[in-house]
Formats: C-alpha cells, sequence, structure tokens
C-alpha cells in the first residue's frame, strides 16, 4: 500500500512539473502597448499614436499599471530562473511564446543569448529594435516590472541593473567585435537615452573611441550621425587623458584611414590629426 502511495505522490510530482515546464514563460498579447497606454494617459493625458488606446475610446485606468508591471516582473523572473530549454534548436523553444509582445521577445531574446553561452548573436540583434523610435522601449524597461529595484532585487540573469542596461552592455560589447548591425542599433539606444542610461552610453563611446579605432573608422557612416555627441566626448576625453594618450588615440584611428578613404578627412577633423 505503502508503495501504491509513493508511486502516486511521485506521478503527480512529475505532472505538476511537467506543466510546470510545459506552460513556460509569457505575457499577454500586446502587454507594452498596453502599459504604453497607460502610462502615457498617467503622465501627458494625451493618446499614443497606434497604441491600443484610440481617440475615441477612454482612457485607461492607471491602476492596471501595477498590475501590468507585475506580469512582467514576473515574466522577466520566470527567463532567469528558467533552465535552457534541452530541444533540438538551442533551446529557442523557450521564446516559443514571445513574439506576442514586442518588449516580451526582446527581452527573451536576451536571456536566450546569455543563457546559450552567447552563440546566437545574430538572433539576438534581429530581435532589438531597428529604428529610433522603436529603441524607446529599451529605456523603457527601466521603469516596466520592477521600477526602483535594488540591483539584488533585479533577475539574476539580469544583474547588476536591468534587462535595459544588460541589452545595452552585451550589444556594446558586439560593437566592439564590429557585428553586423551592432553599430547601428546601439546608437539608435544611445539616441534614446537619458539620465542615467545616458551617462552609463556615454562611457562607453569613450571606450569605443580610445580602444577601437578600427570600428569607429570602418562604422564612421553611423557614428557621424551623432557627432555633437561625439565631439562632447571627445572634449571629455582631452582633459581625461595625457597628451601622450591623446596623440595615440589620433594615432589609433590614422592608423585605419586609407588615402582613397572618403570618410578620413571628415573623421580627422572630429578627432584630429596625430
Amino acid at each position: 500500500m505503502r508503495r501504491l502511495q509513493f508511486f502516486v505522490i511521485a506521478l503527480l510530482l512529475a505532472s505538476a512539473a511537467h506543466a510546470t515546464e510545459a506552460a513556460g514563460c509569457g505575457v499577454r498579447k500586446g502587454l507594452y502597448d498596453a502599459w504604453l497606454s497607460v502610462a502615457k494617459h498617467t503622465t501627458n493625458h494625451t493618446p499614443i499614436v497606434g497604441s491600443l488606446v484610440s481617440r475615441n475610446q477612454p482612457a485607461p485606468d492607471p491602476s492596471s499599471l501595477p498590475g501590468i508591471d507585475n506580469e512582467f516582473r514576473t515574466y522577466f523572473q520566470c527567463l532567469s530562473d528558467t533552465p535552457l530549454p534541452a530541444d533540438d534548436d538551442g533551446g529557442r523553444s523557450l521564446c516559443k511564446d514571445a513574439g506576442v509582445d514586442r518588449l516580451a521577445s526582446v527581452v527573451c531574446q536576451t536571456a536566450l543569448y546569455l543563457k546559450s553561452g552567447r552563440k546566437g548573436s545574430k538572433e539576438f540583434l534581429d530581435a532589438l529594435p531597428s529604428t529610433r523610435k522603436a529603441a524607446e522601449m529599451i529605456w523603457d524597461l527601466q521603469s516596466v516590472g520592477s521600477p526602483g529595484a535594488s540591483r539584488d532585487q533585479q533577475p539574476a540573469i539580469f544583474q547588476p541593473d536591468g534587462p535595459a542596461f544588460k541589452i545595452v552592455d552585451e550589444l556594446f560589447v558586439l560593437v566592439l567585435d564590429d557585428r553586423d548591425t551592432a553599430a547601428t542599433k546601439y546608437f539608435h539606444i544611445v539616441s534614446a537615452a537619458t539620465g542615467a542610461g545616458a551617462s552609463h552610453v556615454d562611457g562607453q563611446i569613450k571606450i569605443l573611441l580610445r580602444e577601437a579605432p578600427a570600428v569607429v573608422v570602418k562604422q564612421w557612416a553611423v557614428l557621424r550621425q551623432h557627432q555633437p555627441r561625439l565631439k562632447k566626448l571627445l572634449s571629455e576625453l582631452s582633459a581625461e587623458l595625457s597628451p601622450a594618450e591623446t596623440k595615440t588615440l589620433r594615432q589609433g584611428i590614422a592608423n585605419f584611414c586609407s588615402t582613397d578613404n572618403l570618410d578620413c578627412p571628415e573623421i580627422f577633423k572630429t578627432f584630429g590629426r596625430p
């Protein structure tokens, strides 16, 4: 009898575990758009073009915002806690349901990229916003899910500063590696940065300017669109670096500027010659 009871209990536990695994991590369709609608109405009282709320509909109830944040918070924690699925496609089934929400999809692809040992850089890059306007949602992650959460309250996979900064940090490494589309998508996100986010990316861009002259020259078509920011950061660098270090920075740029590169006169104008 005891053996039968043990068998039944084991079967129930296995069934519960299987149900949990099958359920996976997910959010409702268009949850981020719902968050945008509520957040926008709460702050500016004006509808968002293309959001779930049209001009002929009443504003959503701001009290629903905590519920939306809780759903995202639960989702982010689930992504962090769930082991990489042992499927035949590199664990991609982790994000099979994430496409119903554009913000959830980006965060899930980031989690998948990290959990797979950073093997799927193309899929990670493809998931990131392809326009400056769309890139604003990356910084919304500072407010979605766990607004004001301390570092130790962030899901482990997104520590120390949460999904927004984790995405930016991982993308910046791909910029330094000169991966396809990385620079373009990174600077889309940079354009939308404010506050702590702006300070964070400014520090990264200084590293790019100092340590990756080959990328700077090769990706000048992207960087030139941000010349006011570049000039500001170069001015700050000139105050931080010794004359010898400044000369080294400029020489690094010159080393990758061939005589037939039509961008190089403009690059030298921005950086100065060694």
